[in-house]
């Protein structure tokens, strides 16, 4: 009896052990997130490109709207590579990724998208665009820090996490965030909100159309 019970709670040690490590992978360049993840009318999505599929579910999501996908479409002669430079899984692009993310199908006034990006150089002078490829909104650089040496000579030599925000105006249905350049990428971590008016807005809103619509039918 003694000895099945030991066995148990070294089984439940070592799967809670597995899974603490599994998520510590998944997360590990979550290291910017937007201070309103979570909150109604939000999804999150990362991508950390464990396998060579080219399209591929999120590795960690919450998205109540469905199904987000990464269609990578790296360029000539490039292909998935299972290690580089210390990290697992990556696209060494000279082309694309479209990130098709669906959300809230609501006209509201504003949709903020937050992406972070791991990624290595593959020129000297690359650089990540990123934008969202229905409206043509390229994304803003918030923040970039130098993760450490990739053991590859220059200009391969560093990793870096970048983090970009986009904001759309209105929020549409259902967004695709489009990364182009150079690269070697690791991971994408996107956040996204749309932003529901309060309920003072949407009063004051609606007194001053009623009050508009007062004004015209006195002048008439």
């Amino acid at each position: 009896m003694k000895r099945a019970i030991v066995c148990c709670v070294v089984l439940v040690v070592v799967l809670l052990g597995l899974t603490a490590s599994l998520s510590q992978t998944a997360w590990a360049d979550d290291l910017n997130p937007p201070p309103w993840r979570g909150q109604p009318g939000t999804t999150f999505e990362e991508w950390v490109f464990s396998t060579p599929n080219p399209e591929t579910p999120p590795d960690m999501v919450y998205n109540p709207y469905g199904v987000p996908i990464a269609e990578v479409s790296p360029g000539p002669g490039q292909d998935w590579m299972d290690l580089w430079g210390g990290h697992q899984g990556i696209w060494p692009l000279s082309g694309t990724i479209e990130l098709d993310i669906p959300n809230l199908p609501e006209p509201n006034p504003l949709k903020d998208i937050w992406v972070q990006l791991t990624w290595a150089k593959q020129l000297e002078n690359s650089t990540p665009d990123i934008w969202e490829l229905d409206s043509g909104v390229h994304g803003s650089l918030v923040s970039e820090v130098v993760l450490g040496p990739t053991g590859h000579p220059a200009p391969n030599d560093l990793w870096f996490h970048s983090t970009y925000q986009i904001r759309l105006y209105p929020n549409p249905s259902s967004e695709t965030v489009k990364i182009d350049g150079t690269l070697l990428v690791d991971q994408v971590v996107i956040d996204t909100r749309c932003t529901v008016p309060e309920p003072s807005s949407l009063s004051i809103a609606l007194l001053a159309l009623g009050g508009l619509a007062l004004v015209r039918r006195r002048r008439k």
